[in-house]
């Protein structure tokens, strides 16, 4: 890919490490108002119950809550060690490119004033100083410039290809100028070389920070569902729904072990069984039972439903997509099926009526005549 084009993916690419921060920060202010709401239902019990016996039977209560508490604590040491990494991969690599400028791009004036105009815009980072806490929108205004100057390089790479040929059409005319159109052609081939690499440095560094966040992410759904598992807020039930689902198609894209999503959706799983399992545990339990089966194909395949008559016991309407029959229920349905139709043949059998058995009578011989 031309690097042109490779430079104008970079904004793409970090915009996307933008929504990812600011998804982060959204579900910190969620966090926050659960918390909150914690700390007031705890304080009311409190104010209303203060024997020593009702305090006792808080002590849980309180417990829970203080351990949402050091685990938000640990969430945010967490975020604040991936931005402070952020800052400072930009910002190392920033010093890198303006020595580079400095160093071996004289000429350009415009690169030169750039540099100085945001020489003091940017704090120094500091390796002692991991969970040092930089504005987004420093780091923000860091990135642009990184590829301001990436992109300055690049036009300056345009001209002096642009200069390499007219060095060679004047070399077309009989000017032994060849060792210094090599030289030329030498410097062109470093200068873009070095530009490729930093343009790969910031590609890398994007794919680093969306895992990052990503992951972190993956992190904060799974604290969020678990608070909202445990404890029943009132607006919650949606959000837990789809948090928990975007939670779990993350952790499938990591091919995470099946073991471990299969805990994990144990742990934050509040959905009661489903129809089409209350059946099939009705038929395994109740097999002296003669229930009747009918099986009907909606038009509209919404779902399953089940209606059993608890009077007679004798008719069971089944409404479920086509294709979408539980194994188990199928499977128990031909086995009742199959008991019905042999004990149908056997009843047929029987009724059958019964040739009446008549004594033939015995031939008179012609002695029994004479006498």
């Amino acid at each position: 890919m031309d690097v042109d084009k490779r430079i104008n993916n970079l904004k793409i690419d970090f915009i996307k490490v933008i929504d990812l921060k600011n998804e982060n920060i959204k579900m910190f202010e969620t966090l926050e108002g659960k918390i909150g709401q914690i700390k007031i239902i705890y304080s009311d019990f409190i104010k209303s119950n203060k024997q020593n016996l009702f305090i006792f039977g808080l002590d849980s209560f309180h417990f829970q809550g203080k351990l949402i508490d050091i685990e938000y604590d640990d969430m945010k040491r967490l975020y604040a060690a991936i931005t402070n990494r952020v800052y400072c991969e930009y910002f190392k690599l920033y010093k890198i490119v303006v020595d580079y400028i400095i160093e071996n791009i004289t000429d350009d004036k415009k690169m030169v004033e750039l540099i100085n105009v945001n020489k003091s815009n940017y704090p120094i980072y500091k390796d002692l100083e991991p969970f040092k806490q930089y504005d987004f929108e420093i780091i923000q205004s860091l990135h642009e410039t990184i590829i301001t100057l990436l992109a300055s390089i690049h036009n300056y790479f345009l001209n002096k290809e642009h200069d390499l040929k007219q060095h060679q059409m004047k070399n077309a005319t009989g000017l032994n100028i060849d060792n210094f159109i090599h030289t030329f052609n030498y410097n062109n081939v470093v200068l873009k070389e070095k530009l490729t690499l930093f343009v790969t440095y910031i590609e890398f560094f994007h794919r680093l920070h969306t895992k990052y966040f990503k992951r972190f992410t993956t992190k904060m759904q799974l604290f969020i569902s678990q608070i909202l598992h445990d404890i029943k807020f009132e607006d919650s039930v949606e959000m837990h729904k789809m948090k928990r689902k975007s939670m779990m198609e993350t952790l499938i894209d990591d091919n995470t072990d099946k073991n471990i999503l299969n805990d994990l959706k144990n742990s934050i799983n509040d959905a009661p069984m489903s129809p089409a399992a209350s059946l099939s545990n009705t038929l395994h339990d109740n097999k002296s039972d003669k229930l009747h089966v009918e099986i009907k194909t909606p038009p509209s395949l919404s779902g399953v439903f089940l209606s059993i008559n608890e009077n007679l016991k004798e008719n069971v309407n089944v409404e479920t997509p086509v294709g979408k029959i539980e194994d188990d229920n199928v499977s128990a349905l031909t086995a009742e099926s199959e008991i019905n139709s042999e004990k149908l043949n056997a009843e047929q059998c029987d009724a059958k009526p019964k040739r009446k058995y008549t004594p033939r009578k015995k031939k008179t011989t012609l002695i029994e005549d004479k006498k």
